[in-house]
């Protein structure tokens, strides 16, 4: 990781859907002015080449990185070998869940990233002077969890074409960065990391791509570029399980 000397163009960042009503029900930044000065004199701006390995699982956590630019993800391997995605993280995230002091899985970047390394020990001191940030902090890891129960939900699907749409229709909006249109998508993500993710062999989601391009709900227009032809037929595709 290398340090970035231009640390006044970014800037702490954290958005997530707050627990009060808000005007869009959307994520928003909940950081204050005062809270990125806190967070910005204490980090440290890394970049991070792609693929890079952040942590690994079981080692001793002393940070957390605050993505400002790029993709990473969080995975474990199962005992025969196999590598289970069990998050991405973009923009505005946090990536560091640990557990007794040592991190819970193995992070790592799939895009160069820009981040930045907050050190644990000082973010502590921050939060004990500061209630309201520790607040936002816990609306982020809320924020976290329906993530993750929406995971959850995604893999519990039996039809492959059905976790690719809902897939599809949940990186539509986690994934600003991605938008090179309304409804038209980049993915940061190789073909293989979405099976990871989704519980799926590769081929089964090339597949699943095949027929919802069949269906008239995406068209491909490169490897990763893919245009959302039918966002409620993705929408409709997505709550349906066997």
């Amino acid at each position: 990781m290398d340090s970035i000397t231009d640390i006044d163009a970014y800037h702490p960042s954290i958005k997530a859907v707050p627990f009060t009503r808000t005007a869009t029900g959307t994520a928003i930044e909940l950081l204050s002015i005062a809270e990125q000065q806190a967070l910005l004199k204490m980090s440290r701006l890394v970049t991070v080449p792609k693929y890079t390995k952040l942590y690994t699982k079981g080692s001793e956590a002393t940070y957390i990185y605050n993505i400002v630019k790029g993709v990473a993800e969080t995975y474990h391997l199962t005992p025969n070998g196999n590598k289970r995605v069990t998050a991405f993280l973009f923009p505005h995230d946090l990536v560091g869940l640990a557990e007794n002091g040592r991190y819970v899985s193995d992070a790592q970047s799939l895009t160069p990233l820009v981040a930045f390394q907050i050190p644990l020990e000082g973010l502590r001191d921050v939060l004990v002077r500061d209630p309201e940030l520790d607040f936002g902090l816990l609306s982020k890891l809320c924020h976290e969890l329906r993530r993750s129960q929406n995971h959850a939900l995604t893999v519990s699907l039996n039809e492959a074409s059905a976790r690719l749409a809902s897939f599809l229709v949940w990186i539509k909006d986690a994934y600003a960065d991605g938008r090179s249109g309304q409804d038209e998508l980049i993915l940061p993500m190789a073909r293989h990391h979405i099976a990871d993710y989704l519980g799926l062999s590769t081929e089964s989601v090339s597949r699943a791509f095949n027929h919802l391009e069949r269906l008239g709900c995406i068209a491909r227009k490169g490897l990763r570029a893919i245009s959302l032809i039918d966002v409620p037929a993705l929408e409709r595709l997505a709550a349906q399980s066997d």
